[in-house]
This record gives structure tokens, sequence and C-alpha cells, in this order.
């Protein structure tokens, strides 16, 4: 098994200091810090200790995220290790650039080996793996070819286009979905275009006064034609919308959000002003949410401009504000999501609080992550006006005081002695062992980070 890309060579040494963290990290004091020592491992180019090699492998066996961090650590000896064992193959494939194991993991292994092993293709290269996908497709079972078609994911582009089109004539229905949903996520598809075009013909814009938005006049479908449908139009009603309605809801989907502020020369406040003030719009709010999570995932620079637009306008839709928007946001890159936290955390004690908690706890759980200091605050802020508001801890606080440890900077410890309640206060004993616990948690993701800096032998 050779190395995958961005992997730290064997001989780059772990220091001591380092390596006790991790023992310790293994024993399972603070484990749900393990994540961040393998990130920063791999910043620094640290590979794992030999010592602890095999424990980390059997552990990364049933978590996925664990894997996704590890593998870059192995170093040369870990990587041996691992094309040792036929188990440890299956699951580690996914990472490896071994062409004669992810061959085996291709032609012998189950679904879920295949799919790793594809998207371990289309990482190495796109159109080889498109390629031998296709090679095969015709005999797929038709669970597998719902299994296997969200692996063009990775590395989509245009090249991928006619194969996902003809997929939206097959036979499953799970299939024809995914390929909708992959062509509606690929910049400048046909699918894209065709759905754009349609809304285009329904939506005009009625110019007002200046200084005044424009009024938004819609039409609805008349009918919904054989191409409409191939394109998804009419299969999906999630929210039990008049059947026209759900036309309009289906091909927004569809649209990038770009589009609309292009077309109508507005920002993605402006574009969701107007629709608002609509009869019809929450239907087309609710199709551009999940537009926006699409153009996420697609890499779309602004993506989160839509993100911080759609909290702010206040959005009058508990569905459009949920935690499957928090989930869309996890597509953006780092700095994205940051930017998108902060923004939600800022407005108040509405909707955008707790979406930006569920981000926020989804940002901790892939490990390594930490944010601004300006950021820290605002959580801390948070968590303490939670417990002001309650007489004692409801089992989810203890999430809640995980995600700060994950999330909270480090870099200056001193305001994480601010803002509490007074040790006077009536609840103070029914909070203390939580906010000890994340205090000494925090000082020892400190110690974590200083540890790599630690030359001692």
């Amino acid at each position: 098994m050779e190395a995958p890309a961005g992997a730290v060579p064997d001989g780059a040494a772990c220091p001591r200091a380092a390596e006790d963290i991790l023992l310790l990290l293994m024993r399972g004091m603070h484990a749900a810090l393990l994540p961040t020592w393998l990130t920063l491992a791999h910043a620094k180019g640290v590979a794992v200790p030999h010592a602890c090699l095999v424990p980390l492998l059997e552990q990364g066996m049933g978590k996925p995220a664990l894997r996704e961090k590890l593998l870059p650590v192995l170093g040369e000896r870990g990587r041996w290790l691992v094309a040792q064992n036929p188990e440890w193959i299956s699951k580690y494939v996914a990472g490896s650039d071994d062409a004669a194991a992810v061959d085996l993991a291709w032609n012998t292994g189950g679904p879920p080996q295949r799919a790793a092993a594809l998207r371990a293709m289309r990482s190495a290269d796109p159109a080889a793996a498109l390629a031998t996908l296709q090679g095969g497709w015709a005999q797929e079972a038709a669970d597998l070819r719902a299994a296997l078609l969200p692996c063009l994911e990775v590395g989509l582009s245009l090249a991928d286009e006619p194969f996902l089109e003809a997929a939206l004539d097959d036979k499953r229905k799970e299939v024809r979905g995914i390929a909708r949903e992959l062509l509606a996520a690929l910049p400048g598809s046909q699918l894209s275009a065709r759905c754009a075009a349609r809304m285009d013909a329904l939506l005009t814009l009625l110019p007002r006064g200046e200084g005044q938005l424009p009024a938004l006049e819609v039409s609805l479908p008349e009918a919904c034609d054989k191409a409409m449908k191939r394109d998804g139009v009419g299969v999906e009603n999630p929210y039990h919308m008049g059947e026209k309605q759900a036309w309009l809801f289906n091909m927004m989907q569809c649209v990038p959000p770009s589009h609309w502020s292009e077309r109508w020369e507005q920002p993605p406040a402006g574009v969701l002003q107007v629709l608002q003030a609509n009869d019809f719009g929450r239907v087309l709010q609710e199709g551009l949410v999940h537009a926006v999570g699409l153009s996420a995932r697609a890499g779309d620079g602004q993506a989160a401009d839509w993100f911080v637009a759609i909290h702010a306008s206040k959005v009058p839709n508990a569905r459009v504000l949920s935690a499957r928007f928090a989930d869309m946001a996890m597509a953006l890159p780092p700095s994205g999501r940051e930017r998108v936290l902060h923004a939600w955390l800022e407005c108040g004690n509405g909707s955008g609080v707790p979406d930006a908690l569920l981000l926020a706890r989804s940002m901790a759980s892939e490990g390594g992550a930490q944010v601004s200091l300006a950021s820290s605050r605002l959580l801390l802020g948070r968590l303490q006006q939670m417990m002001r508001e309650k007489d004692t801890p409801g089992y989810g606080m203890k999430y809640e005081f995980e995600t700060m440890a994950g999330l909270l900077d480090i870099g200056e410890m001193e305001y994480l002695e601010q803002g509490w309640p007074e040790p006077d206060w009536a609840h103070w004993d029914n909070w203390r062992q939580l906010v000890d616990e994340l205090k000494e948690a925090l000082r020892f993701k400190n110690t974590l980070h200083r540890s790599f800096t630690d030359n001692k032998e």
C-alpha cells in the first residue's frame, strides 16, 4: 500500500511529549480529541508512533471519520501493516493509491468496498474511473448502481454529464434521483439550464418606485410534460404542497442561486426579499435552500453569502431553518463554515442560534477544528446564556459543553474565565462539574497543541 496524497513519511519523528499525549488519548482521557491529535500530526509532518499503529488501525475499522484522519499519518510501517491484513485493506483502501489494492477491492469487494475503491479511483483519475464504471454499468444490480453513482461527486465535472444524463432514464428511482442531484450540483449542467429556462418563463420582475425592490409575478406551470418529469419535476413533494406548487419547488431546487442574483441584479438578501413578498415565496425559498446546499457541495465561492443571508432575512418557515440546513453548511470550506457560524451566532436568540449550535457540533465532530477567538467568545457567551436560562443542565447540555471543548480557541486562555455566573448563583452547584470539565479539557487541548513543539526526548 503506497502513501496517499499528502501522507507523511515514516521518518518524521513524533515528539516524545506528543506521543505521551497520544497514549493518554488512546487510554480514554479526553478521547474526543484524538482526531485533533491526528490532524495536528499531519500538519506537522509527524507519523503515528509504531507502538500505537495496531490499536489505532483497529479503532478506525468502525469509524470512517477516524480512518480519514489516520490514513495520512500512518507512515511507511503503518501502510505496510495495512497491506498484510485483508480486513484492513477493505476498509482503508479508500485512501490508498495502490492500484493493486484498489483493483482487488473493486473486483472482489462488497458494495461498501467497491464504492470506496471507486472513490479512490476518482481521486486518482476521474476520467479513468468513469470509464471503469461505464464498462460494467449495464450488468450492475440496481442496488449497487445506487451505491456507486454517488461516488462520481469526487472529481465531478462536465465530462461526467453525458453518463449522468443517461442515468436520468435508469429503471431504478433511486438512481434517477442521484443523477439529478449530481447534475444539479454540477456547474454549467444542461439540467440546471433547462430548469432555469422554465423558471425564467414563470417568474417576472415588475419594477416599482425608486429605491424599492421590484415585485415578483409568478405564473404556475400549466402542465408537467415528459421532459420535465425526466428532470425530476413532479417526483418529490416533501411538504405536501399543491401539485403545481411542488413543480415550482422541484425546478427551483435545480437552479443555481447565483442565477437569480445575476438575472435580477440583486445580492442574496435582495433575492430573498423579492421572494418573500410573493404569495409563493415559501415554496420558492424552500427550493432555493436546497439549491444553496448543492452550490456549497459544488464549491461555489458565494455559497456562504447565501447561508448568511437566509438567516439574516428571517425566513418565516421553520422547515427551511432546520438541522438539514446546518448539515448543508458543512459542505463549505472551513473558512466559509466559520463565517456562517459567526453570522448565525450574531442573529440573536432566534433560529440562528440553534442552527449555529448544530453547525458547531458537526464542526467539532470532525476533529482538529478550532474557530477564531472572536467566534469562540460568541460560542462561549451562548453557552453561558443557556446556563442562566436553566436551573439544571438537561441531557443535551453535555453535548454542548463537549462541542465547546472541541472548537474553542486555546491560544489565549483568559477569556475562558470570563462571563460565568458568580459562585453565589443559586444554581451554580448544578453546573459546576460541567464547567470544570470544560476548562480541564481546554487546558488539555492546549497541552496537546504545545506537545508537538516539545523537542525533549
